[in-house]
């Protein structure tokens, strides 16, 4: 027992156990966290997109439909499963910039709310687009990275802006 006690040839091994696991669980947090910023920043860029179709009016001369602004957005972001079916559109007209109002996304419960509005407007009325994509951490680290429900991370995006004048 004493000559096990004083063998060191495993305790690298020994070693290396002990913090393999802390380590390649940050180490799938920090890819996971850059994961998570990339596709909140396509998301954004996309609804930047979107939101010049609506604002220059061509969104209403061809009468476009939530489903094809959200397959809009789709198209341009990439690392995200079942875009068209899990990224939600919440699209309000206001009278002034003052009276923008963003409404809580989620319900007590934390769920992503169904009564989402599609209102585009017309020339010269005030816009907010808000876009929503609930994404499933899988990292094992979920602390600091999931901000809803369970272990999931809710990414938004919002965009305000006055429509121009445009002709129908």
């Amino acid at each position: 027992m004493a000559r096990f006690m004083r063998a060191e040839r495993a305790s690298v091994a020994v070693e290396f156990a002990l913090t393999a696991i802390p380590f390649f669980t940050l180490l799938f947090a920090i890819i996971e966290a850059g994961m998570i910023f990339f596709v909140s920043a396509t998301i954004e860029n996309s609804l930047n997109d979107v939101g010049r179709l609506i604002r220059t009016g061509q969104a209403q001369t061809g009468n476009m439909t939530a489903t094809q602004l959200v397959q809009q957005i789709c198209n341009n972001v990439v690392m995200v499963s079942n875009c068209t079916s899990n990224l939600k559109l919440d699209v309000r007209t206001y009278s002034t910039f003052a009276s923008v109002a963003f409404p809580t996304p989620v319900d007590q419960n934390g769920n992503l709310v169904t009564t989402l509005q599609f209102n585009m407007g017309s020339a010269g009325d005030i816009v907010l687009i808000r876009a929503f994509y609930v994404w499933s951490v899988i990292s094992p680290l979920p602390v600091g990275l999931a901000n809803n429900t369970g272990s999931t991370r809710l990414i938004q995006s919002s965009i305000a802006f006055r429509n121009e004048p445009y002709t129908s």
